[in-house]
């Protein structure tokens, strides 16, 4: 189900941290083409976030996009101040998926994003999460004492969060992962992205975002 395309590794730390600078030139670059790059979806989503990644704690490929390639980071240095890449768990992988998207529903409600997703990436796929008391654990790690779990899973925010991303999934029509879209309208297809170097890679995925984004 994982879907990644081409990537090209082995550029070494210093080309990823060269990342934080990286410049965005979409005025000048070639308009990405359809059928390539993104496909245009069927059926838009409608209303939709500008731009939104589909992933899940199961997937490899997530995770280096998580941790190695920054592109969902890269594309929030070129939206407006007030807009974010949303991003949806999905259920659909893996033993404990509907649980994690739990996990993760909690952690954008309670806004520990940050502090989560890093734990449950390296717990899930080294196999130190069997159950759902694992998740539990980890997320007191994160701030999430059991107390404050308890009280979250059964609130109405965290289960209108849950909810929002199965529909999401649905809507999408989501057939594998990491998947990123823009507007409701187009899909990146990660395949037709390429680059030579790990910075090369991020910038054409950013170069292309940013040309749909002005559509």
């Amino acid at each position: 189900m994982m879907i990644l395309g081409y990537v090209k590794s082995a550029a070494g730390l210093m080309l990823l941290l060269s990342l934080c600078s990286l410049p965005v030139r979409a005025a000048t670059s070639p308009a990405p083409e359809a059928g390539r790059e993104y496909t245009v979806l069927t059926s838009p989503v409608t209303p939709a976030p500008r731009v939104v990644e589909f992933f899940s704690f199961y997937c490899g490929h997530c995770r280096l996009f998580a941790e190695r390639y920054p592109v969902r980071q890269t594309i929030n240095r070129v939206l407006p101040s007030d807009t974010r890449v949303v991003r949806y768990h999905v259920s659909a992988m893996g033993p404990l998926g509907r649980e994690l998207t739990e996990a993760w529903g909690m952690a954008v409600v309670l806004n520990k994003t940050d502090a989560v997703e890093r734990l449950l990436f390296a717990a899930v796929q080294n196999g130190t999460v069997q159950t759902a008391d694992d998740i539990r654990h980890l997320l007191a790690k994160a701030g999430i004492d059991e107390g404050r779990y308890l009280q979250a899973s059964h609130s109405p925010a965290v289960q209108a969060e849950v909810a929002r991303q199965s529909k999401a999934v649905v809507e999408y029509d989501v057939r594998g992962v990491p998947a990123f879209y823009i507007d409701g309208k187009y899909h990146i297809n990660n395949a037709g992205i390429s680059g030579d170097t790990p910075a090369d890679y991020v910038s054409h995925f950013t170069r292309v975002v940013t040309s749909l984004l002005q559509y």
